[in-house]
């Protein structure tokens, strides 16, 4: 159980447990691949991310994902992304996502699908960066204090996509007022991560562009 020392979080974290009159698929966890939830990557994907554009890339993520509010809201977000995609929240986000996944491996889809959100936010990367070791993330002992929602919701999306848990669901992603459209965009990119690898996000060893 993850300990939230504020009273808002605990409250927010109460909200994403409820998941009423959800269908089994469709409307329930984020997860975007049937193999390998914490181990291993996906195979026998029908695109090379590297060479596929952010709507190819985003389609066949979210490709088993049928509830129609988050389908209009995705499509929006790649019409409205263009040819400028938002690869990361800022060009800090990137310098640190790159640093700290350096010495990992990042064959593991689902551990820099997590990692690509735990250090999205300055506060929660602070928070978790000391339960990152050899290639895993010990999400029991991560303490969120004095976090915001957007790190809260940030952190449910990394726990997901790396243990298979249900605290965001499809339903959450398509509410403009609970997930806005910058932190909409990040886990989407971490959910193509979780599919592709880091091809997803265009990410070029040794670049110092985004």
């Amino acid at each position: 159980m993850t300990y939230f020392e504020n009273e808002r979080l605990r409250g927010l974290d109460r909200l994403m447990r409820q998941i009423p009159n959800f269908a089994p698929r469709g409307h329930g966890v984020i997860a975007v691949c049937e193999t390998g939830i914490k181990n291993g990557s996906c195979t026998a994907e029908r695109i090379k991310a590297d060479n596929s554009s952010r709507k190819e890339i985003l389609t066949e993520t979210m490709s088993n994902i049928r509830y129609q509010p988050f389908r209009k809201r995705l499509n929006k977000y790649i019409k409205e992304s263009g040819t400028k995609p938002m690869d990361y929240r800022n060009e800090k986000h990137r310098l640190v996502f790159t640093e700290t996944i350096e010495k990992l491996n990042r064959n593991d889809y689902a551990l820099m699908s997590a990692l690509y959100l735990l250090t999205a936010e300055h506060r929660l990367w602070t928070a978790a960066k000391r339960h990152v070791v050899r290639n895993e993330i010990d999400f029991d002992n991560i303490r969120l204090r004095n976090s915001t929602e957007n790190a809260y919701a940030l952190f449910c999306a990394a726990k997901d996509l790396y243990l298979g848990a249900k605290h965001i669901t499809v339903r959450d992603l398509s509410d403009t007022e609970l997930i806005g459209p910058k932190l909409f965009g990040l886990i989407c990119n971490a959910m193509a991560i979780r599919r592709f690898g880091l091809g997803a996000i265009h990410y070029n060893e040794g670049k110092t562009d985004a």
